[in-house]
């Protein structure tokens, strides 16, 4: 399946915390992938270069951006049948939900599941058991808002059982 990920680039401290906490919260999503905004999840039909040339054109249009994770939620995800701490984007997240919609804007529209709300936002825990998440503190990892810088998407393909980065492409190339 092809993905499209956008890593905020955090102060290294925030970073660091940030990639502590989901060690310790999620650590087989943590080994596998950095802390990221998903864009575009699972594409199981679409062709790895005509996807990669048309997100390069949806990118060269994009700008930097600025976001900021300014509140946390739990949410219950019905296809890993788990709960997740999710830290939720305030600034930036206009533009984010635009590129997310722009980056399906393509042949490949109809594997977007029209059935679920895109809100952007980074996961840093996640467990079967909600009372787990609940207990959780993301005051832990720092002082919300956590700020940082999106300045390219990252298209990857996860194939046995370990992310492959196809293409890094910069936004406003």
């Amino acid at each position: 399946m092809i993905y499209v990920l956008a890593y905020p680039e955090f102060e290294p401290g925030l970073a660091e915390s940030i990639n502590r906490f989901r060690t310790a919260h999620e650590p087989e999503r943590a080994k596998l992938v950095p802390a990221h905004i998903t864009l575009v999840f699972g594409l199981r039909k679409a062709q790895s270069q005509k996807f990669l040339i048309f997100c390069e054109d949806v990118a060269k249009h994009a700008l930097e951006l600025s976001v900021e994770l300014t509140a946390s939620e739990i949410v219950y995800d019905p296809y890993e049948k788990t709960h997740k701490l999710f830290l939720l984007s305030s600034t930036g997240s206009r533009a984010l939900t635009a590129l997310h919609k722009q980056l399906y804007n393509g042949p490949h529209r109809a594997e977007l599941n029209l059935d679920i709300f895109y809100r952007p936002h980074m996961t840093v825990a996640t467990h079967e058991d909600r009372t787990i998440i609940e207990q959780l503190d993301v005051g832990t990892i720092g002082t919300l808002p956590f700020c940082g810088t999106i300045s390219a998407l990252q298209v990857v393909k996860h194939m046995d059982n370990r992310l492959h980065r196809l293409r890094t492409i910069k936004l406003g190339m």
